[in-house]
């Protein structure tokens, strides 16, 4: 055999070889990336599990860098919306915090599990939501006004009311309970400046035409309740609650005159299956001695 010949099958030997090295090499490599990537993906899933945000988002935003995908890009777009809805619902802003929670929901190549939790949170923002407009905005208005009149006492009782309310210590609710404890302290404040004094009363007992916002215990379900909560043998929450004073508003009735037990109880002696049928009748035959 020619030299050239033996000098040309090394060459060619010596090229595969170092080819072969090379892709195996290169196999290795990206072997080591998709390990890195998965796993900053299990680990930001983990924490969505856990519902810390903080660090799914940053695993998430980890996977990212690893590798560019629209998983990891959507993931924790999603993460972040949850922060971000959260803290504005603990800041009151419940309308922003619905629009954020609903571009979670609707995340292209989202996550199931943020999506499931997103509309959790959803139901919950829309409960508080409707809670701030039917109960709390009303008394704070009209503890304003009494403020406005310098009816001292009115205020206080207004601002206790709110503070009396079964879900006022949640976290979303934060901002208002600081308020009306502020409130109560700056009129009395004001009451003593002007030669007067107020008193609290935390609570009252609700009757048919109970004072506005008096809600004692009603509605709250678990440890510490009171009252029957049920109708039709299924359990009135927040959100029926704000769908009666609603209908009540509509019929031309006020809706802040009743606590939510009166609006439990009204509702359950009309026999109906959904607030929506509840008639102006049915709630005079409940008035009624």
């Amino acid at each position: 055999m020619k030299k050239t010949t033996i000098w040309t099958i090394v060459a060619v030997a010596l090229i595969a070889l170092g080819g072969g090295v090379i892709y195996g090499t290169q196999k290795a490599s990206s072997n080591q990336v998709n390990a890195a990537y998965t796993e900053a993906i299990d680990n930001g899933k983990n924490a969505v599990m856990d519902k810390d945000y903080v660090r799914a988002s940053s695993d998430f935003a980890k996977a990212g860098k690893i590798k560019e995908t629209s998983l990891a890009t959507a993931y924790k777009n999603q993460a972040d919306g949850m922060l971000s809805a959260i803290a504005d619902a603990k800041d009151g802003e419940y309308t922003d915090a619905l629009n954020t929670v609903d571009n979670v929901i609707h995340e292209n190549h989202g996550y199931s599990l943020l999506i499931k939790q997103g509309q959790k949170l959803k139901t919950t923002l829309k409960d508080v939501k409707d809670n701030y407009e039917h109960e709390l905005k009303p008394l704070f208005d009209q503890a304003k006004k009494a403020e406005q009149d310098k009816q001292y006492q009115q205020a206080v009782d207004h601002y206790q009311k709110i503070l009396n309310l079964p879900y006022i210590d949640g976290k979303y609710y934060a901002k208002y309970k600081d308020k009306a404890q502020k409130g109560i302290a700056n009129n009395k404040e004001a009451a003593k400046d002007n030669g007067s004094s107020v008193t609290t009363a935390k609570s009252q007992t609700p009757t048919n035409n109970s004072a506005i916002g008096d809600t004692g215990n009603a509605g709250k379900t678990g440890e510490g309740a009171m009252g029957n909560h049920k109708v039709n043998g299924k359990t009135v929450g927040t959100s029926q609650i704000a769908q009666l004073r609603k209908k009540l508003k509509s019929l031309g009735f006020d809706p802040m005159s009743w606590s939510p037990q009166d609006l439990i109880d009204m509702y359950r002696s009309t026999g109906h299956s959904d607030p929506s049928q509840i008639t102006k009748q049915d709630v005079q035959n409940y008035l009624k001695p």
